[in-house]
């Protein structure tokens, strides 16, 4: 059936996972997913469900590409995209955290068995004793309900950004964790703006907060594009070195019914690379690593070899060689807070204690860390648990 998928797509073999999983609710399902920067990036290529054969496509959260075309020089330029149908433009907050899907598995008929939860690259949440995304997924969300019900109602799939200093990531936030909607496909397209508002007021999601509402106009975009540019980037560099605080916008163009995306980020923190002579900075080390972590990456078993395979997709491979001590050494600091981290939550459990009585927890976990890393356990027993 792959042959068939690869003709139906126009996406390679290659850009193709094949998963043989079981659901939440425990219902096998399997096939491909596919990893296809584009589109179709985390789109899943159901070809059996309990034991069925079938082929249905779901689609997930498409690559949002930046805005930008280059010149002759080396330089880039703002050029955006208005047609004339389009409705609505705006630009809405981005949030630094994981994209957690809502979608719905059915059967042959199109009646939905299941709703299931994922990530970008995955087809269900899985659990590692680097993080459980069920646990902090039933933390935010305990009541799954009115998502449930959004999705069988309005046949589409959800994407929320799980956020929070709870979820570390790259930019620093004070809230512990929340799940905020920003997406909704139906069953191909994000939907506009109108109908994905109208589905979180109607179901009591909490949405996206739009930063400005703007005219549709291509050059009124460029400018305000690159206002908001300046100011994220100001805050940024207002808050110290290596610290983040704003990761961007999201510039969203709607039709009356389907919207398209372009991304807004601050230089400091862009992803793209234009110029023959861009840099592997820590930062994208670190983006690098975040992704592998939530897309279900085995650093029990890792190597850093596959830092760089993740990086190739931004940067020229004689760039990352240039970089290979910087990778390796940013590599092996996150996989020992993940240790760390890993140790810790085996200690709390073992203690018998609650994670949000901190006194008695503090006291216990001293018996096994000395004084000078006592301030680390604090700040990772309020990461890890929300304290």
């Amino acid at each position: 059936m792959l042959e068939q998928i690869i003709s139906i797509t126009g996406v390679s073999r290659r850009r193709w996972q094949p998963f043989d999983v079981v659901s939440p609710g425990g219902i096998p399902f399997s096939g491909y997913l596919c990893r296809d920067e584009s589109d179709k990036l985390g789109m899943l290529a159901v070809t059996a469900v309990a034991g069925e054969e079938r082929l249905e496509f779901i689609y997930a959260m498409p690559k949002i590409h930046y805005p930008y075309v280059k010149e002759q020089d080396g330089s880039v330029r703002v050029s955006i995209p208005v047609p004339q149908n389009i409705v609505d433009a705006r630009f809405n907050l981005k949030l630094d955290g994981t994209a957690i899907i809502f979608y719905p598995l059915t059967d042959k008929e199109g009646n939905i068995l299941e709703v299931i939860p994922r990530t970008r690259l995955q087809p269900v949440l899985t659990p590692s004793r680097w993080g459980d995304w069920n646990a902090l997924l039933q933390d935010v969300l305990p009541d799954r309900a009115p998502v449930e019900e959004a999705i069988r109602t309005q046949k589409v799939t959800l994407v929320f950004e799980l956020w929070g200093y709870r979820n570390p990531h790259l930019v620093q936030y004070d809230t512990p964790l929340a799940l905020t909607l920003h997406t909704a496909v139906r069953p191909k397209k994000p939907v506009s703006y109108r109908l994905l508002a109208d589905m979180a007021h109607r179901y009591k999601l909490d949405l996206i907060p739009t930063l400005e509402v703007a005219r549709p106009d291509p050059a009124g975009l460029a400018q305000a594009y690159r206002r908001w540019q300046a100011q994220m980037e100001a805050k940024n560099q207002a808050a110290g070195e290596d610290v983040f605080v704003e990761e961007g916008a999201i510039l969203m163009l709607s039709t009356r019914d389907t919207a398209v995306y372009w991304k807004c980020k601050p230089p400091s923190i862009e992803e793209i690379h234009w110029t023959a002579d861009a840099n592997v900075s820590k930062t994208d080390v670190e983006h690098a690593l975040f992704k592998m972590l939530e897309n279900g990456y085995d650093f029990d078993n890792g190597r850093v070899q596959d830092v760089y395979r993740e990086l190739e997709s931004d940067f020229d491979p004689e760039r990352i060689e240039i970089a290979a001590d910087l990778i390796n050494r940013v590599y092996q600091e996150f996989l020992l807070e993940l240790q760390k981290r890993a140790w810790l939550r085996h200690l709390v459990a073992e203690s018998g204690l609650d994670p949000r009585d901190t006194p008695p927890l503090m006291r216990y976990l001293s018996q096994h860390y000395p004084r000078k890393e006592m301030s680390w356990v604090y700040n990772a027993v309020k990461t890890l648990y929300g304290v």
